[in-house]
């Protein structure tokens, strides 16, 4: 049996992560990169030993070979570099934030229905063990019935007003570079309804969103989100339930895990790991030789749940 075959689209330094992790998983191999920046395309792939490369998205996309793309543009590019793949019918992995709109998240996996494709956001700190873990507990109960949750990630971003983070036109901003983590980790942990949602954001100089403050109302469960590229502070989730609660430092690099009962630790699970997009690589292996279109744990209707709360705290719905 063949591996199962990746195209890259973007060859920034996160697609050379990608690559590293498809290593560490026996049924996947990079074949292919596509960069529109002349000549970064062949540097990446002899950098990471690839047999093909191009300078353009459609030859890549013509290339047979290829089972499922990863998208690691810019976010600003993110919705037409899917469109595009699944126009050459390609499965597709896209790194986060998926798209930036609610609109456009629906747009995207009705054409991947149609084609019979498979589609999932590259979420990658669902998969890591140490969160799974976390899930495990509040599943089976570990931590009572929840009622409260907090989740803070944020960092000093480089001020350079024409850099990925604070250009408006690459979607800059904490939602969609951090904010994201938060609002996914935490809708996937507590697995409720929402209710209610309210939300405040200041903006920087250029006029993207540098603080975010996200208040989730669940059916039994308050969640309160930050995220913050204008400052250090950390990042730590904390989710509280009737019978004790659970820590995860460093959320979405997730390696280790604790749980309390309203006294004491009770478990420390430690999982570290060299590469956590393996993970998710895996997931993307698993779900296309099992011939689904969209993972469990990084459903379609998760992914379209965060652009609308995008759309809501941000404006632009």
């Amino acid at each position: 049996m063949k591996p199962i075959r990746f195209g890259i689209i973007g060859a920034g330094h996160i697609a050379h992560t990608f690559c590293n992790a498809v290593q560490l998983v026996d049924d996947a191999e990079v074949i292919a990169v596509a960069s529109k920046t002349p000549g970064k395309s062949q540097t990446f792939a002899e950098a990471n030993n690839l047999p093909h490369w191009y300078d353009n998205y459609e030859a890549m996309l013509s290339l047979e070979d290829i089972d499922v793309v990863y998208i690691a543009t810019t976010h600003n590019f993110h919705f037409e570099n899917a469109m595009l793949c699944i126009a050459h019918h390609k499965a597709i992995l896209c790194e986060k934030c998926f798209v930036l709109t609610e609109q456009e998240a629906r747009t995207v996996f009705a054409a991947a229905k149609q084609e019979g494709l498979f589609v999932m956001e590259a979420m990658w700190s669902r998969f890591l063990p140490a969160i799974q873990k976390a899930k495990s507990w509040i599943q089976e109960g570990a931590i009572g019935d929840l009622e409260l949750a907090h989740n803070i990630i944020g960092f000093k971003a480089d001020e350079d007003p024409k850099g990925r983070i604070l250009n408006p036109h690459l979607a800059g901003g904490a939602m969609y570079d951090i904010g994201v983590y938060a609002i996914e980790l935490m809708t996937y942990l507590v697995d409720q309804e929402i209710q209610e949602i309210q939300s405040m954001v200041t903006r920087a100089h250029t006029d993207v969103d540098k603080v975010d403050n996200i208040s989730i109302r669940f059916e039994s469960c308050i969640a309160n989100l930050q995220a913050a590229i204008s400052i250090y502070c950390g990042t730590e989730l904390k989710i509280y339930g009737t019978k004790g609660y659970i820590v995860i430092p460093n959320a979405h690099y997730a390696s280790e895990c604790m749980l309390y009962n309203q006294y004491e630790q009770v478990e420390h699970f430690v999982a570290p790991t060299t590469n956590g997009f393996r993970y998710q690589v895996q997931e993307v292996v698993d779900c296309l030789r099992n011939g689904q279109l969209e993972s469990s744990i990084m459903p379609h209707d998760a992914t379209i749940q965060c652009a609308a709360i995008f759309d809501q705290c941000l404006g632009t719905k």
